[in-house]
This record gives C-alpha cells, structure tokens and sequence, in this order.
C-alpha cells in the first residue's frame, strides 16, 4: 500500500552497490528506515544530496506489514533550509541534533508532540541568530521532556541547586560519587527549563562550559537509556564554538 507520510532525516549511509539507507523520523511510524535504490549514480546526484541529516520530506511509501526497510516511491523537501545546508556553523548544530536523536529515540510509533518539537527545532535552528551557539543545549534539554525523563524543574530552590542524575530533582548537595551535575552545569540546566524551547535566548557562557555541560547531559541520558550514547559530533562543536 502506497502512503504519504513525512519524514526528518537522521542520517543516510550506502545501500549495496547503488542504494541508500535512510534512518528517519516520521509523522506516523516514530523511528524507521528505508531503502532507495540505483540513487548513488551520476545521474541522480541531485536526487541523493536532498537527504541530508535534518532535511524534512513529504514522501510517497511503499508500507508493508512486517519488514523493517520501506521503499520510497516519491519525496520532496517541504522547507528548502538553506541555512543549514551552506551555514558550516548551523550545519555543525544540525548534525548533532541528528545524531542525537538516532541514538536516543527508538520507539517505533506515532507521536505527533515529539514530531512537532523536532520539527519546530530544526525551523528554529535554520532561522537562528545570536542565540545559535546555544540551540542544540536547549535541543538536548527539552528532548528529554519527550522520551519520558525530565527533568524536575519544581525541585529548584535557592538551597537545592545541585541536579540529581538518577532522582532527576535538584537537591541540596553534591553526591560525593558523581551522581550530580556540579552546581554551574546545573544552574545552566535550570536556566534552560524555565525558558521555553521556541524562546532560546543567549546563555552567555563559554565553549568549555557549553562542552561540559552537554557530557553532563550525556550522564543523564546514559542513566536513563542504560548506556551513556556515543555522540561523535560533539568534539566538532566544541571546536566551532570555542
């Protein structure tokens, strides 16, 4: 059966000898992949530069009950997102929201808030001005609303200030064993949950800070998933936004 469905790509990789795999996110399926064949030829260059990671598409599936490939029949970007395509340091954020969000959603099902929040964000990430070198910490702190584990903001207090990975509250001090953010990387957190995702403002902090406070973030998301998640791109961030 041929349906419409849109889909945010996540990342591609080559498929046999002329084939592509695309890993996305969809509107009606949650996380899947699927399967173009013959587009890795001179001819359809074109054709294949369109999936790029974060690049949102109106397509026309082949759906089959059990099979773990769909097959694309027709698809078109429903925004063109040049910024993010020719900006190196928009494009620097987008592969880290991409490969984010491979590793950490995995739920293959419908979920129309999760997609309109990726959807928002990667507008927002296009659009983005001076508050660009924070996106993907406010990116990787209200994802977490979305997979089940957010933070509690209601927790914070002047004596409680230190984030608690596992309880996922603010307490009032450090766990000796690692088990809490240290208490900038938690003031920063607590800065991002009281803003809404669609109104990131500048958080004026440094490059160091930004890298750690996102590791710290990783801790979090290893706690809750079982496995702290590999995210390669992270290192190129830390170098664009020295």
């Amino acid at each position: 059966m041929i349906t419409p469905l849109t889909l945010i790509v996540l990342n591609t990789r080559p498929y046999r000898e002329t084939g592509l795999l695309v890993n996305a996110y969809t509107d009606i399926l949650g996380r899947a992949s699927f399967v173009l064949k013959g587009i890795r030829t001179a001819r359809n260059r074109a054709a294949a530069s369109v999936f790029h990671p974060l690049s949102i598409l109106d397509t026309r599936t082949y759906l089959q009950t059990k099979r773990d490939l769909y097959q694309l029949k027709e698809y078109h970007k429903v925004h063109l997102l040049e910024n993010i395509c020719t900006n190196v340091l928009k494009s620097s954020v987008g592969l880290f929201m991409s490969e984010l969000l491979y590793k950490t959603v995995r739920e293959e099902e419908e979920n129309p808030a999760l997609f309109r929040y990726i959807t928002r964000a990667i507008l927002q990430l296009d659009s983005a001005g001076d508050e660009l070198p924070d996106l993907h910490l406010y990116f990787a702190v209200h994802l977490c609303r979305y997979l089940g584990y957010a933070p509690n903001l209601e927790s914070y207090s002047q004596n409680r200030t230190y984030f608690d990975i596992g309880g996922a509250f603010f307490r009032e001090f450090p766990d000796p064993s690692g088990g809490t953010f240290n208490k900038e990387d938690s003031l920063l957190l607590y800065r991002i949950l009281t803003c809404p995702p669609s109104e990131a403002r500048p958080l004026s902090c440094c490059g160091s800070r930004r890298h750690h406070f996102l590791n710290s973030m990783l801790l979090y998301y290893g706690y809750h998933m079982g496995k702290i998640p590999e995210i390669r791109s992270l290192d190129v961030l830390h170098q664009v936004f020295l």
